[in-house]
């Protein structure tokens, strides 16, 4: 189990055909969490993927990503793929079209706004248990992250 705020530099970077395998449950009383992959290691890096389920009563998916500080226009995907106290798998696959999410089916394709070659690190927050982050294809060797 990782601790929540997470962050970790993604070694090698990411490219066109790596993916991200994220199994973790959210809890009953879920507001929000938010999966960021950052061109940087830190808080105030670029955000190339900001995924972001919102638990409000208006369930949806905000994809948005951030540059120089400023946050661009949100997409808004109204179909939630999380059920509040059950676990999940999510799959984030980095093709040349953008960010394809799935969770069980295709969920939505994110249209990349930055380069993916800028990515460093990824970084999880908000009402989520995270069990295992993975990335699949990495440069050099694969280098799985197991957290259990």
């Amino acid at each position: 189990m990782q601790s929540i705020p997470y962050l970790s530099p993604i070694h090698g970077g990411v490219r066109d055909g790596v993916s991200i395998y994220i199994q973790g449950s959210v809890p009953e009383n879920i507001t929000r969490f938010r999966i960021n992959l950052l061109c940087g290691e830190s808080d105030s890096s670029d955000v190339a993927l900001h995924f972001n389920p919102r638990f409000d009563g208006w369930d949806k998916v905000v994809f948005n990503s951030r540059k120089g500080g400023s946050w661009m226009s949100e997409e808004k995907i109204h179909k939630m793929p999380f059920s509040k106290g059950k676990p999940f798998e999510l799959v984030i696959m980095i093709t040349a079209k953008g960010f394809q999410v799935n969770n069980k089916d295709d969920f939505f394709l994110f249209p990349h706004r930055l380069p993916v070659e800028r990515i460093r690190a990824i970084q999880v927050s908000g009402d989520v248990t995270i069990q295992t982050i993975n990335i699949i294809g990495v440069s050099h060797a694969s280098r799985p992250f197991l957290f259990q």
